[in-house]
């Protein structure tokens, strides 16, 4: 008998579904990043931004951001990645590096491109998201916005399983539990939704990073005991990152990139892990370790740096 999966928002204790009744899906191949122009702490919006207001080495910065935007371009040359894109950061945006955040690019199931605006939850990000909706325009996206949602913060909280049609959503710090249900609803997608119980871990993205169809990397004290049997139920494979890996080096702050006709995976990942590098290396990817300690002082790394489009 074939099971039924509505496009619904699934709390841990609904999910009579397995991996193999979602359908699949093509993977976005390009990389969008924002330049560093005005990247700086001015305020405190999440625990790792305290003490760090003025201490940005805006130099040091601009190095970093680029050779993370050279490595992007090293999985374009081994045709893992399409094109590395980038919109300039704005003035009065210090936070518009972070592109995961402004938005939640899709695709239908006709391969029609389209976007969900975010919802930020601060007021400074807020001025970031009318620069990414004119550049999705451009770029051939219908976008779409939140009319329920008081908070949602784009693929920070809301991140895709690898190759299917089923997303997981984060709730509890960035974004409202109830804007998963209007997120399925306007994506026609299926979405877990995970409470996210450590202030440390204020988006999905801190602690969350998928290894493909069969296996995740996630940080146990980020997630209910609910929340950690519904990944169990979806992933053949989970792997618990040390708490001290996932705070100190922004582990779960990772990005990995697959290209699945080559079979070729490389991680992107802060420099310095231990455990988190032997996983990766468990599982097949080339990994590549950068710098990020400019970023970590805002509350980022990698994967926020970044947004994969279509």
């Amino acid at each position: 008998m074939e099971t039924k999966i509505q496009n619904k928002a699934y709390f841990a204790n609904e999910i009579h579904f397995e991996i193999s009744d979602i359908k699949d899906r093509t993977e976005p191949r390009n990389i969008l990043m924002a330049s560093p122009n005005y990247f700086d702490v001015v305020d405190v919006k999440n625990v790792h931004m305290a003490g760090n207001a003025g201490k940005i080495d805006k130099k040091l910065a601009h190095i970093q951001w680029n050779e993370l935007k050279s490595a992007f371009n090293h999985a374009v040359k081994e045709k893992v990645l399409d094109n590395v894109l980038v919109i300039d950061g704005a003035k009065d945006c210090e936070d518009m590096v972070f592109t995961a955040n402004q938005s939640f690019p899709w695709i239908d199931e006709n391969g029609n491109k389209i976007v969900v605006m975010s919802k930020m939850r601060h007021d400074s990000r807020k001025r970031e998201v009318p620069f990414f909706e004119a550049y999705y325009q451009n770029l051939g996206y219908k976008t779409l916005h939140l009319n329920q949602t008081e908070m949602f913060e784009g693929m920070g909280d809301l991140i895709p399983h690898i190759g299917k049609r089923l997303l997981y959503g984060g709730f509890g710090h960035r974004t409202n539990k109830d804007a998963y249900t209007e997120l399925s609803a306007l994506l026609q997608v299926p979405i877990i939704a995970l409470e996210l119980i450590d202030e440390r871990f204020y988006h999905l993205d801190t602690c969350y990073v998928s290894l493909g169809k069969d296996a995740v990397m996630i940080c146990k004290e980020a997630f209910t005991p609910e929340g950690l049997q519904a990944l169990a139920k979806m992933y053949k494979r989970v792997y618990y990152i040390p708490i001290e890996e996932a705070v100190d080096y922004f582990a779960l702050n990772a990005h990995t990139v697959f290209d699945f006709v080559s079979n070729k995976k490389i991680a992107f990942i802060h420099k310095g892990t231990k455990v988190t590098y032997d996983i990766l290396k468990k599982e097949g990817f080339e990994i590549i370790e950068i710098d990020t300690s400019e970023y970590m002082k805002s509350g980022g790394s990698v994967f926020c740096m970044k947004m994969m489009v279509y």
